[in-house]
């Protein structure tokens, strides 16, 4: 099997002072060298990048969160520092690659963040191994139960799936289509040229336009009729925390029907925000993640 390590150069162009105290190392997962990013110690916190981005969206949270909790953010196969291959892809596949790092670090059960393909994996990972998550806070996207009571947007807003699945082999029409992604789905603030490239280089890699294409394919040709079939039978036991920019053209298509099949869940919008939460709105997202992940408060004496 091929594999193809994405570009380790452009970690020494990220020098932030904040993030002084991460640890940059490797786990082999289902034959791939995976890269993780930690920071911290205390009961483990995973935080799952979304596309097309890695490990570095997280920089504004990582040290607060590292205060408290063991903080660890691992890129995506094929994607930021990860190696990656034409396979593997799939909603389970992804999920799976949380639970074995887990288990190649020794941790039973663990908080879980994840946004944009952080959000499927998380969801899927906690459908499938619920004793593994403490509790899970999905963002910017929508959940396993939207065609009950499924809107045109649904189908309509994330026109790039089905753009990057049919012609992501196309060099300029890829790279512009991430390059564009990356401005018009921030609605506060913007990406800077040095953060754009940051982003940018380890995608124009082949093993990152392999995952992209593969994973968007997989969304098409698997995924939705998969869950088309099945999402009635599914059954949500993690307390889950939705978050979705208010201004994320995706928070309108995301329909209340998750009420249904989740045991404890709520979805909320983060004010003025879109796509990229943790980069937009970091200081809102740390107090909703402080306050979610605090332990109950025991009986009054």
């Amino acid at each position: 099997m091929h594999v193809e390590l994405a570009e380790s150069t452009v970690l020494e162009s990220i020098t932030d002072s904040s993030l002084a105290g991460v640890r940059h190392r490797y786990a082999m997962i289902d034959g791939l060298r995976i890269h993780y990013a930690e920071a911290g110690s205390g009961d483990p916190l995973i935080l799952l990048h979304g596309w097309p981005q890695h490990w570095w969206e997280w920089r504004h949270l990582i040290g607060p969160l590292a205060q408290r909790y063991r903080v660890i953010c691992p890129d995506v196969r094929g994607l930021g520092w990860s190696e990656g291959d034409g396979t593997g892809y799939s909603f389970e596949r992804l999920a799976r690659d949380v639970v074995d790092l887990m288990d190649a670090l020794d941790i039973p059960r663990a908080r879980l963040v994840g946004r944009d393909w952080g959000l499927v994996t998380g969801y899927r990972a906690c459908l499938n191994w619920p004793e593994r998550f403490e509790r899970f806070v999905a963002m910017a996207g929508i959940h396993p139960w939207c065609l009950d009571g499924i809107s045109a947007p649904v189908l309509y807003r994330p026109w790039h799936i089905y753009v990057l699945a049919a012609l992501g082999n196309s060099t300029p029409l890829y790279r512009g289509l991430t390059a564009r992604c990356l401005r018009a789905w921030r609605h506060e603030g913007h990406f800077t040229p040095r953060e754009t490239e940051i982003y940018l280089r380890p995608m124009r890699g082949p093993a990152a336009r392999t995952a992209t294409i593969a994973f968007n394919r997989n969304v098409i040709r698997r995924e939705i009729p998969e869950f088309a079939r099945h999402y009635r039978l599914l059954r949500l036991r993690v307390p889950t925390l939705h978050l979705n920019g208010a201004n994320d053209p995706l928070s309108e298509a995301v329909p209340p029907s998750y009420r249904d099949y989740a045991d404890d869940m709520t979805l909320e919008l983060v004010p003025d925000c879109g796509h990229f939460i943790p980069e937009e709105q970091p200081a809102w997202l740390l107090d909703r993640l402080t306050a979610f992940f605090a332990p109950p408060a025991g009986p009054r004496e």
